[in-house]
């Protein structure tokens, strides 16, 4: 903790010279007067750890000081899961606030009289359906989300073609694709048959999220290419978009709930922000991995890696 090596010789150094350069508080006069009283405790960061520390006088027997004891304990990770918590509870207020603001506004217009307006009326509560529509998709997907941090989610695990699972998907995502003008590029040869053991229904929403997420963030005119091969006994489905890209100091972050690289333009599309965390949690529940790599304005590379089921035998063999 404090980066002293252990053949420093520590004999006349002074506190202040090992501990009082991490923090003000850390000072000799600071801790003497703080526990003139009683015992404290405090939290500091030094450089990228967060540290808490306790400390109190100690006295001989005739109640005569002696020194002081100081507790220091690293607790950066700890303190990394609370921050999460408290980022994912603001987070959840806002998007939920968010529509609900909205929703409230225009039924009190349409209560205030402009009900009398069909054709104001209709369009209000088309944005409060729309509005609705999007609090259901964030409850939808926390849910999933809780019921996977506790490991409750149920899954019908079967073998499976994933190269049909995919097509199917592609087939899905077409039409959004044409009406970007986005042509989608599949690189895998058809009629393979690469199998994996995976919940089917799970696994749709895993490639429907990242083939959407391609498409979303994908300029008019561009294309997408998609790519499945077996290397290492693992199946690596790969979705490669000509889009807008992340930064690289943004890259490490975006399968964290609610992270988002744009948060106006992301939340104007519609993403409620867990939708590649929500991603990330089925593929390694399935015992696989996602990786992103990514140039700001020359595209993203997402690559979904599974392991291969197990080949059975055949009988009667000679």
């Amino acid at each position: 903790i404090l980066r002293i090596g252990e053949e420093q010789d520590l004999t006349n150094v002074p506190y202040d010279s090992l501990l009082g350069h991490i923090s003000p508080a850390m000072k000799l006069a600071a801790i003497k007067e703080n526990c003139s009283e009683q015992g404290c405790n405090d939290t500091f960061r030094y450089g990228q750890t967060t540290f808490a520390v306790r400390y109190d006088r100690f006295k001989d027997d005739d109640g005569k000081d002696v020194g002081i004891i100081i507790i220091m304990q690293d607790i950066t990770e700890r303190q990394k899961l609370e921050d999460m918590q408290t980022d994912f509870v603001a987070n959840v207020s806002h998007e939920l606030r968010t529509p609900l603001t909205t929703i409230k506004s225009y039924t009190e217009t349409l209560l205030d009289g402009t009900l009398d307006d069909r054709e104001t009326a209709m369009r209000f509560l088309s944005i409060v359906d729309s509005e609705t529509d999007r609090m259901n998709r964030l409850v939808r997907d926390l849910l999933r989300l809780s019921r996977l941090d506790h490991k409750q989610e149920k899954w019908t695990i079967k073998e499976c073609n994933i190269l049909a699972l995919l097509n199917a998907v592609i087939t899905k995502v077409d039409i959004t694709a044409r009406q970007k003008q986005l042509r989608l590029n599949v690189l895998y040869a058809e009629g393979q048959d690469i199998r994996v053991l995976i919940d089917r229904d799970s696994f749709e929403q895993v490639l429907m999220n990242v083939l959407s997420n391609a498409i979303k963030y994908t300029e008019r005119g561009g294309h997408i290419d998609i790519d499945a091969f077996v290397k290492n006994s693992l199946v690596h489905i790969c979705v490669r978009d000509t889009g807008i890209g992340i930064p690289e100091t943004e890259l490490p972050r975006i399968f964290e709930r609610f992270y988002r690289v744009e948060k106006a333009r992301s939340r104007a599309m519609g993403g409620t922000g867990l939708g590649l965390a929500i991603t990330k949690q089925i593929v390694e529940e399935h015992g696989g991995t996602i990786e992103a790599a990514s140039k700001e304005g020359e595209g993203t590379t997402i690559t979904i890696k599974l392991p291969l089921a197990t080949k059975r035998g055949m009988r009667n063999i000679e």
